[in-house]
């Protein structure tokens, strides 16, 4: 797969041609839980991942934030949280179905279930993780699952070396 997309600082190449892995992180929607507390957990999840930056730098990683919003109501979001990487708003869920994300109705609304994705330089879906219960190991999770294919057969040893969870 390989499209661009609109997001909260312009548009944006998915996957990423300037890393070795997409890291697309699902949400339902930034501040539901105020309204719909089984769904709470979005700001924690994308939190994480901000907190963890530096790790996915390390393991050449190009991070996204996706929600079924469109950009401009994301934006305010993702400044107000310094979260120091895109959103991506998709309205329509048309990039998540294109790589299989689960979703759930809330409110009338079909909305992105929390799960992530992660995409090679090609385009290749390389993991689809989800469930995603605790929204705290949302970064976690996918720093552990970088870190099993980096390991793989086949796969170049990723630059800056290290550890995937610093």
């Amino acid at each position: 797969m390989r499209t661009t997309v609109d997001t909260t600082e312009g548009p944006a190449a998915v996957p990423s041609p300037d890393h070795r892995w997409t890291a697309l992180f699902f949400i339902t929607e930034p501040g539901i839980g105020e309204v719909l507390p089984e769904l709470a957990g979005c700001t924690t999840g994308l939190c994480s991942v901000r907190d963890d930056a530096a790790a996915f730098a390390r393991a050449d990683a190009r991070v996204l934030g996706v929600s079924a919003h469109a950009p401009g109501r994301l934006a305010e979001f993702a400044r107000e949280r310094a979260l120091g990487y895109p959103l991506v708003g998709d309205g329509e869920l048309t990039l998540g179905r294109a790589l299989g994300v689960p979703e759930v109705t809330a409110d009338g609304r079909t909305l992105f279930a929390r799960a992530a994705v992660v995409l090679d330089r090609d385009g290749a879906v390389r993991a689809l993780i989800h469930p995603v219960p605790d929204p705290e190991r949302h970064a976690a999770l996918v720093l552990e699952k970088l870190a099993e294919l980096k390991g793989e057969p086949g796969e170049p040893t990723a630059r800056g070396g290290g550890s995937a969870r610093g």
